[in-house]
């Protein structure tokens, strides 16, 4: 039998509260050791690939513990063999999570999508790795192949420092409102959305949003305002 593991929080649940149903409306446990608790639930062989259902299932837990506590959210699929894992994992990371959880303290995540423009996305140089056809007439095929590549190239880097110019200019008109930042560049091949996330202190909140709203770049880009969240993107490093 395997468990998924949530968040990690620093007091337990209050025994009267009535916790969600996890993943498979698995009931949800609490494990407490040395001033950390864990929220795990069993883990069955069809949920360890999420879909919609277990996905929103999983956030429904994390964001519960959320509501009244500060929380070190997992991401999806951190799975421990048994109940004596979970408790050897609070105790060899006891300094890191309790350390975390004095950083995370107040602190909600929001984020901005960035709908780039098709030649910030750098999508209309694709065209330009496709060898040219040697019954146009080019004297060296060759040539032409590699300086077009070329060009292809030199168009994806001037769109990775566009797309750090516009998250510069973004997190500079936010400042203030704001502890940490992460931004998270697109796959120029495949993506046009651009993503920034945001640890925000809960009395910033409205704050916050009014200043997205009155956003100005000096692109023409579309922006969309998430969260809040458990801090989700600010927690990687700490993943079992």
């Amino acid at each position: 039998m395997s468990y998924l593991l949530y968040c990690i929080f620093g007091t337990a649940a209050r025994q009267d509260q009535q916790l969600p149903a996890g993943i498979g409306r698995q009931p949800v446990l609490v494990v407490a050791h040395n001033g950390l608790s864990a929220a795990l639930s069993e883990l069955g062989e069809s949920d360890l690939v999420p879909g919609i259902a277990q996905t929103l299932a999983y956030e429904r837990v994390v964001e519960h513990f959320f509501r009244d506590q500060t929380v070190i959210p997992m991401r999806y699929g951190c799975q421990l063999e048994n109940v004596s894992e979970v408790i050897s994992l609070l105790e060899d990371h006891h300094e890191e999570y309790q350390k975390l959880l004095v950083d995370l303290e107040g602190l909600n995540e929001r984020g901005i999508r960035v709908l780039l423009e098709e030649s910030e996305a750098g999508v209309k140089t694709d065209a330009s790795l496709v060898p040219p056809d040697t019954s146009l007439g080019f004297s060296n095929p060759g040539t032409t192949y590699l300086a077009a590549k070329r060009e292809h190239f030199l168009g994806l880097d001037r769109a990775v420092l566009d797309q750090r110019l516009l998250a510069d200019e973004l997190c500079v008109s936010l400042s203030g409102f704001f502890v940490r930042r992460r931004v998270e560049s697109p796959d120029l091949t495949r993506s046009r959305l651009l993503s920034l996330y945001f640890l925000v202190p809960r009395a910033s909140l409205e704050s916050f949003r009014q200043a997205t709203r009155s956003l100005r770049t000096k692109e023409s880009v579309k922006l969309l305002l998430s969260g809040p969240w458990p801090p989700y993107n600010f927690v990687d490093f700490l993943q079992p």
